[in-house]
């Protein structure tokens, strides 16, 4: 691909320069085959050689313009001593023209380009603060409709865990009661994993709707992913994925809540192993990006959709067979709370790489940390 585009170039820099020098072989033939007493047509002939003298500088700038230029005034050498009523001064005149053509517009045309890329590029940043703007607004929205949600779900988890604990000790006592092959026995037993599902399953509401406040404190960002690798461990075995912990040796230590940020990573990567086929990898790569961490989760799953992708981070919204849509949402409830970002950067059909912002505070010195082996699980 490289090479074509090269190759495509260098074949219209070529037509160009044939060109030109097309154009001015043809005015010099046309200047000598027109009659001297002619004197209108001999002055409108050497006009035409400002024609090539203005492409070349326009195309090339003011070198350009100067080397045509010269050409022309070669080609105009063997006209300057013919008589005429233009005087000898004049046509020496008309080559310092020439020159003084090509090297202001050549200018001219330079300063317009760097105006026009200076305006591209202000262009391109303001249009990318702008989509990051749109993007903080719609997750500040989100956030607060989530907030609203989960002080809803707030209230009836905590309704609910009264009649549940009720159930519970209701079915505790038949199974005491039951004989342990008999059908009431089984019943039983089958009910009590019920309520603990939903016992479960309420605990994660409460967790949502009621987060802690991030305990802010300074953290090596290599120790939270390095218990995240131990913790994922076995269930990286089981699903036959291998997990690939990278290291970034110009990330200083986070002000940051360990536990919490631990949790983020937890769900996001074992979502990511869940989504990848046996056999795969799931990467976990830090970076120092200015004034942020970068932490991606790169997986080689079969990506996600562009709907799925618009919801990804709703709450309740899941794809999964069992789960309750929660984890996603609480990772994200938890980044804000950091200042940071968390957002798909990359999906297609050969995986997906979520994307986590941290920002490293102001007041925390970046250092040298020493450089330890990629870990692979």
């Amino acid at each position: 691909m490289v090479n074509s585009s090269r190759r495509g170039a260098l074949a219209s820099g070529a037509v160009r320069i044939g060109g030109l020098v097309l154009a001015i072989v043809a005015i010099s033939l046309l200047h000598a085959a027109t009659n001297r007493s002619e004197a209108i047509w001999h002055g409108l002939l050497l006009r035409l050689y400002y024609i090539p003298i203005l492409v070349a500088a326009y195309w090339y700038g003011a070198f350009g313009g100067v080397l045509i230029a010269t050409a022309c005034s070669m080609a105009f050498v063997p006209h300057l001593r013919e008589p005429g009523p233009a005087s000898e001064a004049g046509r020496y005149a008309e080559i310092v023209v020439f020159h003084v053509i090509g090297v202001t517009v050549g200018l001219l045309a330079t300063t317009e380009r760097r105006v026009t890329a200076r305006y591209q590029t202000a262009a391109a940043t303001l249009e990318t603060a702008n989509r990051e703007l749109r993007e903080s607004y719609e997750q500040l929205q989100r956030a607060d409709r989530l907030k609203t949600l989960g002080e809803v779900a707030a209230g009836l988890a905590h309704e609910i865990r009264h009649p549940l604990a009720s159930i519970r000790g209701a079915l505790e006592i038949i199974d005491e009661r039951s004989r342990r092959d008999s059908p009431e026995a089984e019943f039983s037993r089958l009910a009590m994993l019920e309520v603990q599902r939903l016992d479960d399953l309420i605990w994660e509401f409460l967790r949502y709707a009621r987060p802690h406040e991030p305990n802010f404190q300074l953290t090596s960002l290599d120790n939270v992913l390095e218990r995240v690798a131990a913790l994922l461990r076995v269930e990286a075995e089981r699903s036959e994925v291998r997990l690939s912990i990278g290291r970034c040796e110009e990330l200083p230590d986070l002000s940051i809540d360990a536990l919490q940020i631990e949790q983020v990573l937890l769900n996001v990567t074992l979502n990511a192993i869940q989504a990848s086929p046996r056999g795969s990898w799931v990467r976990i790569r830090p970076q120092l990006a200015q004034e942020y961490a970068l932490i991606d989760v790169i997986d080689e799953g079969s990506g996600i959709t562009a709907e799925h992708q618009a919801r990804l981070f709703s709450p309740f919204f899941t794809t999964k067979e069992k789960g309750t849509g929660l984890g996603l949402a609480i990772a994200q409830r938890i980044v804000l709370a950091h200042r940071g970002r968390i957002d798909v950067h990359q999906t297609s059909s050969s995986g997906t790489c979520i994307r986590i912002r941290l920002p490293i505070g102001a007041s925390i010195q970046p250092k040298r940390i020493e450089r330890h082996p990629q870990v692979q699980v």
